[in-house]
């Protein structure tokens, strides 16, 4: 236990001063929130908290800090970053947790560029600490080209449905009867796709569909597709970048859109929080990631299992599955 506190300590300094040293200054957000700002399928547990004197008032453990930080953007914070727990339900296996460690960072007026420049240095120093090299390559594609590569077609996220169903079948991957395009994107991604990644070392991956932008604003060039990247290192998704909405309107009615979404799936909808679509549009452009830390950590020390380098792993403490 002594060596697997210090490993998890020694990685995250270096990350605490692999940021710092690239301008960015720590901040402190609550753990929970009035409305979680996610997409549909995370699931936040929520709490019942009173203040002293006041009512009781139904908040929700955040998924990520995000909703937070981007009202200290709002309000004129510069650059800043968070080594945040986060809590995600019903959340199982090697690479999961219901709770964990997520760096989340954000820098006003920069580029996605920037973000991947913080990301390699702040790899780099992550496997320093624990006097492991960096010996992996650098890689930058978009998702056409992995279709491309690995099933041996593009996609059109315009395209109906039914007949990206009937490509997919066409290159032997099965696919259910009336699912959506988004179902049938991310089936092959997870199953055919992600398995193949692990050779390409540091990859950054952009031109996602539109339909998963989330938070993130759609390319100038191409609205089809959403102005963000994943980063996968060893074929496991570490982090996920946006070049961030600054527009209230539009991130509003995606949020009611996800809430519909989520009463489709028999799961409750979550409340808005009308402050945080204000300060989205008061925030300055601003592009933003998330990182998992345990990940990161687990990837130093070549684990394959979050319980390797948590203290305590909460899910398999509570009974889940591994």
């Amino acid at each position: 236990m002594r060596n697997r506190l210090q490993r998890s300590h020694a990685v995250r300094s270096a990350v605490r001063r692999a940021l710092t040293s690239r301008g960015l200054i720590e901040v402190v957000t609550p753990i929970s929130t009035l409305a979680p700002g996610g997409e549909p399928y995370l699931e936040a547990p929520s709490v019942e908290l009173t203040p002293l004197g006041g009512n009781a008032r139904r908040l929700y453990l955040r998924t990520s800090p995000e909703v937070w930080h981007k009202r200290l953007l709002s309000e004129g914070s510069g650059p800043i970053f968070e080594i945040a727990p986060c809590f995600r339900d019903h959340e199982a296996g090697p690479w999961h947790d219901l709770e964990f460690e997520m760096v989340e960072w954000y820098r006003p007026g920069a580029t996605l560029v920037t973000l991947q420049e913080d990301c390699s240095a702040l790899i780099e120093a992550a496997y320093a600490a624990v006097n492991k090299p960096k010996d992996f390559r650098i890689n930058h594609r978009r998702v056409n080209d992995l279709f491309h590569d690995f099933i041996g077609i593009e996609i059109d996220p315009e395209e109906p449905s039914h007949h990206f169903a009937i490509r997919l079948q066409k290159q032997g991957i099965p696919v259910r009867e009336g699912e959506s395009w988004d179902e049938l994107f991310y089936f092959a991604w997870v199953e055919v796709i992600e398995p193949k990644l692990k050779p390409l070392g540091m990859l950054f991956v952009s031109g996602f569909p539109a339909s998963q932008a989330a938070m993130a604003k759609l390319e100038d060039d191409d609205p089809r597709y959403a102005e963000r990247f994943e980063l996968y290192l060893h074929g496991i998704e570490l982090a996920n970048a946006f070049a961030e909405l600054t527009d209230g309107s539009i991130l509003r009615a995606r949020y009611q859109r996800w809430q519909k979404q989520r009463i489709r799936m028999d799961l409750k909808p979550y409340p808005e929080d009308a402050a945080f679509f204000t300060a989205v549009d008061t925030m300055p452009p601003t592009v933003g990631i998330a990182l998992g830390l345990d990940r990161l950590t687990a990837l130093a020390i070549d684990a394959t299992d979050l319980a390797d380098v948590k203290a305590v792993h909460l899910g398999r403490l509570l009974g889940g599955a591994s």
